[in-house]
């Protein structure tokens, strides 16, 4: 894309204008704003616009969907704007989870959360599982020794994010509540401590904090007890903000953080998020258990419309908490076919179709898809143009997700899912997964170049 700055400059216009804009962030292929008022954003205007793949109003956001360009356009609105100040205040936003300010539904403010604190460390988290993916790889091939320095140099690299995940998700859920960022981090490097481990490992010592018991429980790679506490830091703080002289706020502020909310973190929230963890992997497992089929069919079939209105955020601390509890995940496997059905479906449109706009799209979104692993481009420029598709394609994914969840289809690290990344894929999953995919991407592909799409039919 040649201008980013017109471009930006385009899109805040009409939205609303810079006054309108309450904060703005981005994803992977979204600009998400929260607005003032959406009724005085010019949508159509917005989807007919050069650059821009498709506008959503959903999960609370007014999202403006770029592709692969949207880091840049995020870049040149925040050097044109203020914006990037207002974002400061967004914090405000998870206040009304719980007072219920806002009309938008509790999914849409849980969805608009969990992809807030999530979002901004995802690409060093995806990078370091790719890295973890062909670790396995290079392993069970026997291309690298374990015992090797080699190995656990690379090894320390793909798995340091994760053992420490604690403390990236104190930062970015700090950020989202209000609560102090570095005292976040504090704490949940306190929880990750080698003393503190070292006493979890040892079974013998009756861990107490002045004659209270304390249930230690692992907080490395942990996700659910970092979130609350830090949610109990921020409204420790801000009850702390209105009684304490503003002179000395600095230094009480922080100490009282350490002396009160990491002891009850500890005493309180660890064993209960334990418990609650614990609960939510079992759950999910007997749900497969009775049903691997019926499972994997409905996560495989309906994933391109959880991507539709952002509700696959609302896996992702499932799916961490799997890792977490359990040291692999079963659910997102499932889901891998229909990145790839997503992909064939806009390669048959590219290869079949003679409008030159469509074929510009649908090219760029297979790419997109099958290379980089980013199917929304695909899902708002090509399919949910032609229903047969997007509904053939839905189905098939529905099948190749039975296939990975009767074979036991598992993966053990956060890698990305596109065509680079099957190596990684196969060596934690196994053959299965790769006949999943491949069924997805192949029986797609059939049907949307013989059977469904018609090149008259825009």
């Amino acid at each position: 894309m040649a201008d980013y700055s017109k471009l930006a400059k385009d899109i805040v216009e009409h939205v609303g204008g810079e006054e309108n804009i309450n904060s703005l962030t981005h994803c992977i292929t979204r600009l998400r704003f929260k607005l003032k008022d959406e009724s005085k954003a010019d949508t159509e205007t917005l989807k007919n616009m050069q650059g821009v793949i498709k506008v959503m109003q959903a999960g609370g956001q007014y999202q403006v969907v770029i592709g692969s360009d949207v880091e840049d356009v995020y870049d040149q609105i925040l050097l044109s704007t203020s914006i990037g100040d207002k974002n400061q205040s967004e914090s405000k936003e998870a206040d009304n989870l719980a007072s219920g300010n806002k009309k938008n539904s509790f999914l849409e403010k849980m969805t608009d959360l969990i992809s807030g604190i999530f979002m901004p460390f995802m690409g060093a988290f995806a990078g370091a599982g790719l890295l973890k993916g062909f670790l396995v790889f290079f392993t069970t091939l026997s291309l690298l020794d374990k015992t090797s320095t080699t190995y656990t140099i690379l090894y320390a690299a793909s798995d340091g994010i994760f053992y420490f995940l604690p403390v990236f998700l104190a930062y970015c859920a700090a950020q989202k509540f209000g609560a102090k960022p570095f005292i976040s981090m504090a704490i949940a490097c306190a929880m990750c401590y080698p003393s503190m481990t070292a006493l979890f490992g040892n079974k013998e010592v009756a861990v107490t904090f002045f004659s209270i018991p304390v249930k230690l429980i692992s907080y490395p790679s942990s996700v659910l007890p970092i979130l609350l506490t830090v949610y109990a830091q921020s409204k420790l703080e801000k009850g702390l903000m209105k009684v304490i002289p503003k002179i000395i706020q600095s230094i009480v502020i922080p100490v009282v953080d350490f002396a009160i909310v990491f002891p009850v973190a500890l005493i309180v929230i660890g064993p209960v998020t334990d418990i609650v963890s614990k609960g939510i992997a079992g759950g999910i497992q007997a749900v497969f258990a009775f049903s691997p089929a019926i499972a994997g069919f409905a996560l495989g079939a309906l994933w391109p419309l959880f991507i539709v209105f952002g509700l696959h955020w609302g896996f992702l601390p499932i799916i961490m908490n799997n890792y977490s509890v359990l040291g692999y995940d079963y659910i997102s496997p499932t889901t891998f076919g229909a990145n790839f059905g997503i992909a064939a479906a806009c390669l048959a449109v590219f290869l079949k179709t003679r409008n030159k706009d469509m074929k510009l799209v649908s090219g760029s979104a297979s790419v997109s898809a099958l290379i980089g692993g980013v199917t929304e481009p695909g899902i708002y420029g090509v399919l949910m143009k032609n229903r047969k598709i997007f509904i053939g394609m839905c189905i098939v994914n529905g099948i190749s997700g039975v296939i990975a969840a009767v074979a036991g289809c598992i993966r053990t690290a956060q890698v990305p899912v596109n065509l680079l990344t099957i190596p990684a894929l196969f060596a934690m999953a196994g053959p299965a997964i790769v006949a999943s995919i491949t069924f997805s991407f192949v029986i797609v592909f059939l049907i949307t170049y013989f059977f469904i799409y018609k090149d008259e039919v825009q």
